[in-house]
């Protein structure tokens, strides 16, 4: 995994975090999830080996938990801060993965206990009234350059005429892109500001009016939610900003947000006096220029002889002099 990928992967780590990700993108904010009712669950990680001389292919499923305890149903979570065209084909494959191990433990319990009489379960490998448990994945586009463009179901991949379609298994995407959302209510955890701070990365006056509205929560970000910042948004937050109450350290983002704003007042302040310098001498050499060419010109001598103490007089080339010659000629 790449350096975002990582933090993306550490931060939903927290039961709280992973509760809030799913309750805000699924649910619109309704508690459905409790943290408390989440119970650790491996990442899926699976290699599918093919014939000799082709690679192997590595399916990753970022976060996974258990629900209430009783695997009804698994929350998976895929973080993605680039477009993957290929992302409906990449969850098909990995739910059709999870779905295909629940069956082969169902079978190896079977076995194990010899209870499958019937030649139909016997050869299925699991009882006719048997169920699996529901896999959910959710798709978190955390991209900057814009929101999420590519497919959002298997019809969106295939080339295929109308009047076929309803024969043809679909596929859908779970998929949160916050570019597509003004308002971000419905989550209780540091993924607000996540989402608003990534949503108007490139809209600062937007990114400053939200920051304002919700000032109590910008000025005390936790270090995990400023890591995620820095990597995501690109927004630098110094250990100078760095608050510390009862013991709990936070970081205040309002006072990084108009330390940038200062710096960048005044490097553009510097740009502007470097460009204004260069102006005046561009300015004055022109001014020179034309002296030199009217004193010149009244003492009857030629353009050539002009050019050339322009072009010892102001240690410049022929074409530019000439130039000059022409812009400043009386």
């Amino acid at each position: 995994m790449g350096k975002k990928d990582e933090y993306q992967f550490d931060y939903l780590d927290d039961n709280g975090r992973f509760a809030d990700q799913i309750n805000g993108a699924l649910f619109h904010g309704r508690q459905i999830v409790k943290p408390e009712e989440l119970e650790p669950e491996d990442s899926q990680t699976v290699a599918l080996s093919k014939r000799a001389g082709t690679e192997n292919m590595k399916m990753i499923v970022d976060k996974a938990r258990i629900w209430n305890g009783k695997k009804l149903h698994i929350l998976v979570v895929e973080n993605q801060n680039y477009i993957d065209y290929r992302m409906v084909l990449r969850n098909m494959l990995s739910e059709s993965i999870g779905y295909r191990k629940q069956w082969r433990q169902k079978k190896r319990i079977h076995e194990e206990m010899q209870d499958l009489k019937d030649k139909d379960e016997f050869l299925s490998g699991m009882k006719k009234d048997e169920k699996f448990a529901p896999i959910i994945t959710l798709v978190v586009y955390f991209g900057t350059d814009g929101a999420w463009d590519g497919a959002r179901c298997l019809h969106d991949l295939l080339d295929i005429d109308e009047e076929l379609k309803e024969y043809v298994s679909n596929y859908r995407l779970n998929l949160y892109d916050c570019h597509e959302h003004d308002t971000f209510d419905e989550y209780k955890t540091g993924l607000r500001q996540v989402f608003e701070t990534v949503r108007y990365a490139k809209e600062k006056e937007k990114l400053q009016e939200v920051m304002e509205k919700n000032r109590e929560a910008y000025s005390r970000i936790d270090s995990d939610t400023r890591s995620m910042l820095e990597v995501m948004a690109n927004i630098k937050i110094p250990e100078e900003c760095k608050v510390l109450e009862n013991g709990k350290e936070s970081y205040n983002m309002c006072q990084a947000f108009e330390e940038m704003k200062q710096e960048a007042f005044e490097e553009g302040m510097e740009e502007g006096i470097e460009k204004g310098i260069e102006k005046g001498i561009e300015k004055g050499i022109e001014k020179g220029i034309r002296a030199l060419i009217q004193t010149c010109t009244e003492l009857g001598i030629s353009d050539d002889i002009i050019l050339e103490k322009c072009v010892e007089k102001y240690e410049m080339t022929r074409d530019e002099a000439g130039r000059y010659m022409k812009e400043c000629c009386i």
